[in-house]
């Protein structure tokens, strides 16, 4: 250690700025590297680096999200788990199966054999958080797809999106045009 200090030692000369001293610095590593010997294999510190820095692999794409609560649920015949009170949607396909449902910071994150197979907000007002892309798609050989939505339940969820204050009176009233 008293060896690397000395040999990178900046208080013998004068800098002008951060950046000089730090460009000084980096200039005396890597000719300190190339000259140092490990004593046990014989190479230098550079070419243990650079055999390294070969075995290294890359960080995936997307870390995980560090989670401070985590429960396992049975998915219902509603495609909807229970976590903290709430209830969450899943994909259909999933119906009848055990999934991993981890509380992260801001989100609830549902995961199927390691694998995020929905996320929702955490910690909302609402008690029942539904992704309508959840009840999409094909009929799997397990479970059969649920029926679209059809002219009534498109135009409720039409309305359900409006705030309250900017709904028009004409939606209400051709909702009840449509549950004739």
């Amino acid at each position: 250690m008293r060896d690397q200090r000395l040999a990178i030692n900046p208080y013998g000369r004068p800098f002008v700025s951060l950046a000089e001293l730090q460009q000084w610095t980096d200039a005396r590593i890597e000719i300190l590297s190339h000259e140092r010997r490990c004593p046990a294999t014989g190479s230098t510190v550079a070419e243990a680096w650079a055999d390294e820095v070969a075995r290294l692999t890359r960080l995936p794409e997307t870390l995980p999200e560090p989670f401070d609560l985590v429960a396992t649920r049975r998915v219902g015949l509603d495609s909807l788990v229970s976590f903290e009170g709430r209830q969450y949607s899943v994909p259909f396909r999933l119906i009848g199966q055990r999934v991993e449902v981890r509380g992260t910071a801001g989100q609830i994150q549902i995961l199927k054999a390691c694998e995020v197979v929905a996320t929702h907000p955490r910690g909302t007002p609402a008690r029942l958080l539904i992704d309508q892309a959840h009840y999409d798609g094909p009929s799997t050989e397990r479970v059969m797809a649920p029926p679209p939505l059809g002219r009534m339940g498109a135009r409720i969820q039409e309305l359900s999106l409006a705030p309250v204050a900017q709904r028009s009176i004409d939606l209400y009233a051709a909702l009840a045009e449509v549950a004739r």
